[in-house]
């Protein structure tokens, strides 16, 4: 048996993938013994075909998980595992053989597409001859990103399994403070429901739960880092970036967070230099009011020309970045000493 799991949505791609491990392990291999996983961006064509080919220990079946193919720059790869796909019929094979893609889409007319270093190319001849056959298969399926309904649904179904309760204000609160990435959201969750739980008073989240509790990408380190822009203060910025890159926080993801800040930053300077008041603000931009709130006692202390500036920079180092061509942790820092 062949299952494809493709499209855009890796966190549904990776829980749909862990289902399905969890039930392999439940029915048929409780020992875990005989589920293979390979990254196919850095494995060599005759690791995998080797332990396809190769019998399972103590159990009638195996599983092999192989994600990130696309990203592999081996010759021939693509063309090597669908000749040992067809001509061993590994498709008819009680085994379980799983391809992970999340950088693989289909377009209007069902043609697919790869998205590597934030680049949408169409696939080269190999890759699409092996990846064709994928789609072709019994068990393929895109998984695309969330509608705003089916993230609300997520939300609310992973508190029940806290027996926990969320209103609509408050969900929307959750999906817009960490920039409705079900990653980021699903991490919120397990931390605020282990503070309820634990705290053992009521089991309604409330908008105070999540400001308090959580840790969105509009965190108070991102308040705090642009008040201390506004303030000439660069010590107390790079001392919040530092922070946050120790925390884990990957460099190019800070870059686009301070990026998407500072254009919300702009839209809600440009109101209120004509004049709009915080509820006129609130219905013309389409974020949740606590955002703008946030939003609008830190854009009265910039000027439209020096939000311009830096959102000019930021947009450059992440052009630059797509190429390979910059340090964002050393740019950011520049920039900070220029402002």
């Amino acid at each position: 048996m062949i299952i494809f799991f493709y499209g855009e949505n890796d966190f549904k791609i990776k829980q749909r993938a862990q289902e399905l491990e969890l039930k392999f392990t439940k029915e048929i291999d409780p020992s875990g013994h005989n589920i293979f996983k390979f990254d196919g961006a850095g494995s060599k064509s005759e690791e995998i075909l080797g332990q396809i080919g190769s019998g399972s220990l103590f159990s009638n079946k195996k599983m092999v998980v192989i994600s990130n193919l696309i990203k592999s720059k081996q010759k021939n790869i693509f063309k090597n595992i669908l000749g040992y796909l067809e001509n061993n019929k590994i498709s008819a094979s009680n085994d379980i053989y799983i391809f992970l893609e999340k950088n693989i889409k289909s377009k209007t007319g069902g043609s697919l597409t790869k998205n590597v270093s934030d680049r949408e190319n169409p696939l080269n001849k190999e890759e699409k001859e092996l990846y064709n056959f994928l789609y072709r298969q019994k068990y393929s399926q895109e998984f695309k990103n969330y509608t705003p309904g089916e993230l609300s649904e997520l939300i609310k179904k992973e508190f029940s399994n806290y027996s926990l309760k969320i209103a609509p204000k408050e969900i929307q609160l959750l999906a817009a403070l960490n920039d409705n990435n079900p990653w980021n959201i699903y991490s919120e969750i397990k931390k605020i429901a282990n503070f309820k739980i634990g705290q053992k008073i009521d089991q309604q989240i409330s908008s105070e739960d999540i400001e308090k509790i959580g840790s969105g990408i509009f965190t108070e380190n991102i308040f705090s880092f642009t008040d201390a822009i506004s303030a000439k203060n660069t010590k107390g910025a790079l001392k919040i970036l530092e922070e946050q890159y120790l925390a884990g926080s990957e460099p190019d993801y800070i870059l686009s967070m301070l990026l998407r800040q500072f254009k919300i930053l702009l839209q809600i300077r440009e109101l209120l230099d004509l004049n709009y008041n915080s509820s006129k603000i609130t219905s013309s931009i389409k974020l949740h009011p606590f955002i703008i709130s946030k939003g609008i006692n830190q854009a009265k202390n910039f000027e439209q020309k020096t939000i311009k500036i830096i959102i000019n920079e930021l947009s450059k180092m992440e052009l630059q970045n797509r190429k390979g061509q910059s340090d964002i942790k050393i740019n950011i820092n520049l920039l900070l000493s220029k402002i």
